[in-house]
């Protein structure tokens, strides 16, 4: 199940049957001037967030408008790969820490684009993650073992958060989300290895993977985004 970056859902080892809503449209070929789906689908107030976005075709990104805007400032946007039609965008944006909390719309721009307005919302309460880690990735191992640390108040965290992940090995990227286990302040997941996904006649996955994870508590509101790298052994 993939077009172009790969997707998986997974509840440990068992695949879900279904895709999250924001994350089934982000990287499909569709209509122009629209954004097809971004990650996460909210932002944190206090947080710097990091966005990940589906735009149909090739057009320049050059600004991104919150509406209404207070509180939120655009720090930084990053073109990614363009691949099936569609180029994918790193978005990154700065919410204050007194920003109100409610639904706004989010638009992306350019010389040549405007996109269709599409909802997102602020929260003041959302968990935190820090200190990822992958604890074991073995080449010849069907998953990846990581975990971070992970803090809420009030915890609503719950004893499987889901957990959401981007692996970029410089091939096809994997991005999906699986069931974690939450314990003594530490979320541990499995996530798939990009050695064991391979497509026929695709070049191997580099050794060192670019990883970018963040979490859901129980009433399916995300963390933040943490980015670190995985060594293959």
């Amino acid at each position: 199940m993939y077009s172009g970056t790969r997707f998986f859902i997974a509840t440990g080892l068992t695949m879900l049957a279904c895709l999250a809503p924001a994350a089934r449209g982000g990287y499909a070929q569709g209509l122009p001037n629209v954004i097809e789906g971004f990650f996460p689908n909210q932002l944190a107030a206090g947080q710097s967030n990091v966005l990940h976005l589906g735009i149909p075709g090739r057009n320049e990104i050059t600004g991104i408008d919150i509406t209404p805007s207070a509180g939120v400032t655009v720090k930084n946007i990053v073109r990614g790969d363009t691949r099936e039609g569609s180029t994918f965008w790193e978005v990154t944006l700065d919410v204050a820490a007194d920003a109100a909390p409610g639904n706004r719309t989010i638009v992306a721009t350019g010389p040549m684009t405007r996109t269709a307005a599409r909802p997102i919302a602020v929260y003041g309460h959302v968990p935190k993650i820090s200190d990822v880690k992958g604890v074991a990735a073995q080449v010849n191992q069907p998953t990846v073992q990581l975990q971070f640390a992970m803090n809420e108040t009030p915890n609503e965290i719950g004893a499987a958060p889901y957990v959401w992940f981007f692996l970029g090995c410089g091939s096809d990227p994997e991005s999906g989300v699986v069931k974690g286990k939450f314990a003594n302040g530490v979320v541990s997941a499995a996530i798939p290895n990009p050695r064991t996904q391979m497509k026929p006649f695709a070049p191997p996955p580099n050794p060192r993977c670019d990883l970018e994870v963040r979490a859901s508590d129980s009433k399916m509101a995300d963390s933040n985004t943490l980015k670190t790298a995985v060594d293959f052994k």
